[in-house]
């Protein structure tokens, strides 16, 4: 089963991939940007659309590391928490 899993993920970044390759080929004209306070040069708009998906990739790690890096220092005081109570309901027992 995880051999199949596997090899449907595969063929999906193959697709992918594929597609990415065709509209590089298909989309070669050069496209300038106009940002307000930023001059940019004509870039092909695989370029820009490859650069933009490769940041939103970033940025989508980023806050996904950043989330389980709290997540585990929570983790971690609710563990100290419970053995405190363990501890103490410990105490009282005895």
């Amino acid at each position: 089963m995880k051999l199949l899993k596997n090899l449907a993920i595969l063929l999906i970044i193959l697709i992918v991939f594929g597609y990415g390759i065709l509209f590089s080929i298909y989309n070669e004209q050069n496209v300038e940007l106009d940002f307000i306070f930023l001059d940019v040069l004509p870039v092909p708009l695989s370029i820009w659309s490859g650069g933009l998906i490769l940041m939103g990739i970033l940025m989508g790690l980023l806050v996904g590391s950043a989330s389980k890096v709290l997540q585990g220092i929570e983790n971690k005081r609710l563990q100290k928490e419970l053995k405190n109570a363990k501890a103490k309901l410990e105490k009282l027992n005895h």
